[in-house]
């Protein structure tokens, strides 16, 4: 079977990282960190950040849940794209915050509309750059732009799980030196591809970081999974090596689906989508060839499916079970 589902690393973690893991193996019956310290220095130093502006979560994806439940609640309307990752709509609701959700033109974030929708009441806004699922970008200028006209009761979550593929990265210390309310949330299950530990962190101002700490669950990172973020950081072959395999396969696969009729949406990030007459119908189809991707449905895209890039064996047998079904 051929999973290309879940847009994760098809190269594995890098060697040190398994190391890590294999290591860590002789100390499980111990609590992990609970501070992090070790892998906070380290993502410090990396971006030359001040470790006490650092959040530790189990993925990214565990940001978006503290931020809610910090500043969530009813009467609480939070800002999303309609088709911005869906984390940030579920983590909304059970804080019984209200989403707004806005259009997506040509699924890419509109963030006139964005800023037109946010009121008195708004307190969060999530925008990911590159998108998931929609794999479109904004350029950081707009970003910057937006990220500074945005009224000073907002908290704006800038969510950057994809960051890596990019070369264009957004000031966030710059910004947060001017004093705006922002947040970036990266991942070590993207690039570095630790996606089975569960393991992101967040960036912002020390008082911001400090009220996520106050509501983010006991020793919620393993021991394993710091561990091998550490290693993983610090390599940075392993990351340049990611991006060539990603960007080969890029190029595989929108030639194979246009030379199939199905010319590709998405530029960014490690997946692409394709139109298709009905992505459940097509996502099974592929499905009973051994080949898993994700169908869109649920995010209202009942057209599209989402292809996690692969290596080329396994891209070459994603368009050969297409082009047989």
């Amino acid at each position: 079977v051929v999973k290309l589902a879940s847009n994760e690393n098809p190269l594995g973690p890098p060697d040190g990282a398994r190391e890590a893991m294999r290591e860590a193996v002789d100390s499980m019956e111990f609590y992990p960190d609970n501070s992090g310290h070790a892998l906070v220095q380290a993502i410090a130093r990396k971006f030359d950040w001040a470790p006490e502006g650092i959040t530790l979560a189990a993925g990214s994806n565990e940001i978006f849940y503290l931020l809610c439940d910090v500043f969530g609640g009813p009467g609480v309307e939070v800002v999303v794209g309609e088709t911005g990752f869906i984390s940030y709509r579920i983590a909304a609701i059970l804080s019984g915050a209200t989403v707004v959700a806005t259009a997506m033109p040509g699924l890419v974030h509109d963030l006139d509309a964005m800023l037109g929708a946010i009121t008195e009441r708004t307190r969060l806004v999530f925008l990911p750059n590159p998108n998931n699922p929609t794999g479109t970008a904004l350029p950081v200028a707009e970003v910057e732009a937006f990220a500074r006209a945005l009224p000073d009761h907002v908290v704006f979550c800038y969510d950057e799980a994809y960051a890596e593929y990019d070369e264009a990265a957004l000031d966030v210390a710059g910004l947060i030196k001017d004093g705006v309310k922002v947040m970036a949330t990266r991942t070590f299950s993207k690039i570095y591809a630790l996606a089975g530990l569960r393991i992101g962190y967040s960036l912002s101002n020390p008082a911001l970081a400090d009220l996520l700490n106050r509501v983010r669950p006991p020793f919620n990172t393993s021991s394993m999974a710091q561990r091998a973020a550490i290693a993983a950081l610090r390599d940075e072959a392993f990351v340049q090596r990611s991006c060539l395999v990603n960007e080969r396969g890029r190029r595989q696969l929108e030639d194979g689906l246009r030379s199939l009729g199905y010319p590709p949406f998405g530029t960014h990030g490690n997946f692409l989508l394709m139109e298709v007459e009905d992505g459940e119908a097509v996502s099974h189809k592929l499905l009973q060839k051994g080949v898993i991707v994700r169908p869109l449905g649920g995010y209202g895209l009942p057209r599209m499916v989402r292809v996690s890039i692969g290596l080329e064996a396994q891209n070459a047998r994603f368009l050969e079970a297409l082009k047989a079904c």
